[in-house]
């Protein structure tokens, strides 16, 4: 455990195969390099967000809070079908995944502009389950 600026920080081994990929990731220092490889993650899984939600918005041509409104309202059996309650859930899913991914960019955006670069803390922060990793792959 390492201390810097009053900021408890873990040590983190890295593989050497690893070393070596890294050499291609823009930064300075490792830490840089880590910080961007994390926010270019979290930057393509809102894009990606961002491309499945217009899907919806084409296919309905509404943005997901009216299609809310419209299922809220209208009683008409169409809307318990398969399909429209299946594109319903998703919809809903991903409208909730896109608020917290750019929340979670905003966020770190925020404590990047303070130069604040504790890796563990960092990762902790983004509250994004890593759990599903193997350890090989790390």
């Amino acid at each position: 455990m390492v201390q810097e600026r009053g900021i408890k920080m873990e040590t983190l081994p890295i593989p050497n195969s690893l070393k070596e990929m890294l050499i291609y990731v823009e930064g300075k220092s490792i830490q840089e390099k880590f910080t961007r490889l994390l926010m270019s993650d979290l930057e393509n899984r809102l894009r990606t967000c961002t491309e499945r939600l217009y899907e919806f918005e084409k296919k309905y041509q509404l943005v997901f809070n009216q299609f809310k409104e419209a299922w809220e309202a209208n009683g008409s059996p169409k809307k318990y079908s398969y399909e429209i309650e299946k594109d319903y859930m998703e919809w809903e899913s991903l409208d909730d995944e896109h608020d917290f991914f750019l929340s979670q960019m905003r966020a770190a955006k925020k404590r990047l502009s303070l130069r604040i670069y504790p890796l563990k803390s960092f990762i902790n922060n983004l509250q994004i389950d890593f759990g599903n990793i193997s350890q090989a792959a790390i």
